[in-house]
């Protein structure tokens, strides 16, 4: 019946969902409406593309259905598809509740009974993925994996999730053991569509490991079956990756093409805001290879912006996860504080003098709850309270780092610690000795003092406020010695403004003989036996 749900066409489907409920109507099957409910709901949140009360109202009378006639199969799976429905949406925190009671069942009911039950625990593994629990949904997909036909696109997909978890958990080895092992079967269904996905997937594989060509060589397969199979989503992001890795092996003409391409697909949706970013980060890249300064200057404003946006975003998934974790907790102890009570029903029935004992304890569990709550509330509101503390702290130790002889900058100096003192007093003397250096650097020097500035991020603004201020002084270094690394050139660069080794320790964030002996390394990189 599900096949028949699938059309674009919404005169057919309204038409089979009449007919499907006409049906369980005159055979009184309540299985059958929950099927119904269910394909309705499906059905409304496509035709919305949003949580819409039509759906939820379907979603809510198939579990209390599934309920009524006490099928924990069927509840299983109105759970599930309920939760996924909040989840694609990204309704987090309404998609939580389903998704424990869901959890709760697996395990208990009969898999075979399960309709489509590969399918359904393939999404909630998704959500397990998602949330960061990548053990808890790799264990979700090996209980789901017997009851998938061999060979299906699904079947094929739960095994390569099972290696994308496990590459997250940078357990490399068995993730490449799982890509292998999904490939095979594509490669023997002749799979081209998913044969390629793999490809991209062995490739990060092989650039972890230092193999950046046959990185290539796999992400290049997989953007031609992705591209030819009309895989949009996942041809643009392999030719993101490949832009990326031919930039590290000095091959950026063919990168932008790649990045040109990539953007065709990328749409005014949040979903694709990590992309617009990457591809800003790689173009401002570009740019300083070929010595663009302007454009590097505009795609670095690009960067901030979608990567400030971007930080929002990601803590507010942290919040979510976090609020997830908590739930997930309070889930366990209700089952317990319910266990407990059903055992106290049981003495209640064999001895009615135990029944003061039974209330008592009753009451000193829902008080010990309750306090409980109150703990974890504090202790959220602490955590939330100690964030923003650090988020200060860390403003304030940005402001530190770079700073100038403008007004405005004494006066926030006058809050720094000796460490953005002396910054300061470095740069005002570098603005006496340097009287060419423009007014937009001293306005970017000013931005970079909202931030750190040796973070990898931070390096490259700081690299390009520094070349306005010393035209090709490191560029001319790299020139003269092609060996130093870009931790060189960032220890020229503070010693270029005559910092001290505690200095740099502090900035660069690594222990004073690490400053010494980075110098050390970087003197004898410097020295020409010709001289």
């Amino acid at each position: 019946m599900d096949q028949n749900f699938r059309s674009k066409d919404s005169t057919v489907v309204v038409d089979h969902l009449n007919e499907l409920l006409q049906t369980a109507k005159a055979k009184k099957s309540a299985e059958l409406e929950i099927i119904h409910d269910l394909l309705a709901a499906d059905y409304y949140s496509k035709l919305s593309d949003k949580v819409n009360p039509r759906s939820d109202l379907c979603y809510k009378k198939a579990l209390s259905s599934a309920k009524r006639i006490q099928n924990d199969e069927l509840r299983l799976i109105v759970l599930i598809r309920q939760g996924y429905y909040y989840f694609v949406y990204r309704e987090l925190e309404a998609a939580i509740p389903y998704f424990l009671q869901a959890g709760e069942l697996i395990g208990q009911v009969d898999y075979k009974a399960v309709p489509l039950f590969s399918r359904h625990i393939h999404q909630i593994s998704s959500f397990y993925g998602y949330i960061g629990n990548y053990s808890g949904a790799i264990n979700l997909l090996q209980e789901g994996l017997p009851y998938c036909k061999d060979g299906t696109a699904l079947h094929i997909s739960m095994v390569n999730s099972m290696g994308v978890y496990s590459e997250k958990q940078q357990l490399l080895g068995q993730a490449v053991v799982h890509f292998q092992r999904a490939l095979g079967i594509a490669e023997r269904n002749q799979d081209s569509l998913w044969m390629g996905i793999i490809f991209g997937n062995l490739a990060s594989i092989e650039e972890q490991k230092g193999n950046p060509y046959k990185a290539i060589r796999l992400l290049k397969e997989n953007v031609r079956l992705s591209v030819k199979y009309s895989e949009h989503l996942d041809a643009m992001r392999s030719m993101i990756k490949l832009a990326d890795v031919l930039i590290d092996v000095g091959g950026w003409q063919e990168a932008e093409g790649y990045l040109t391409r990539s953007e065709v697909y990328v749409k005014s949706k949040p979903f694709f805001l990590p992309i617009k970013t990457r591809i800003a980060k790689l173009r401002s890249e570009i740019a300083s290879i070929k010595g663009y300064q302007a454009d590097e200057l505009l795609y670095l404003k690009q960067y901030v912006h979608y990567d400030d946006s971007l930080r929002a975003t990601e803590r507010y998934d942290e919040l979510q996860r976090a609020y997830w974790q908590w739930q997930s907790d309070d889930f366990q102890r209700s089952i317990a504080a319910a266990h407990e009570e059903r055992k106290t029903s049981l003495l209640l029935e064999l001895a009615f003098g135990l029944l003061l004992t039974s209330v008592l304890i009753i009451v000193i569990l829902l008080l010990n709850r309750s306090k409980n709550r109150h703990k974890i509330k504090s202790t959220m509101l602490e955590k939330e309270q100690l964030t923003y503390a650090l988020e200060r702290e860390v403003l304030n130790k940005e402001l530190e780092k770079i700073t100038n002889s403008w007004k405005e900058a004494d006066e926030k100096s006058k809050e720094s610690t000796s460490l953005i003192a002396g910054l300061q007093n470095d740069l005002e003397k570098l603005g006496k000795e340097n009287t060419d250096i423009k007014v937009r650097s001293v306005e970017v020097l000013d931005e970079l003092l909202k931030e750190p500035i040796m973070t990898d991020d931070r390096w490259t603004k700081f690299k390009l406020t520094f070349d306005q201020v010393f035209p090709d002084y490191l560029k001319k270094k790299k020139a003269k010695y092609p060996r130093l690394t870009e931790g060189d050139l960032r220890l020229l660069a503070l010693m270029k403004l005559k910092y001290s080794n505690m200095g740099m320790s502090s900035l660069l964030g690594i222990s004073m003989d690490g400053v010494k002996k980075g110098k050390q390394r970087l003197k004898k990189k410097m020295e020409d036996p010709s001289e």
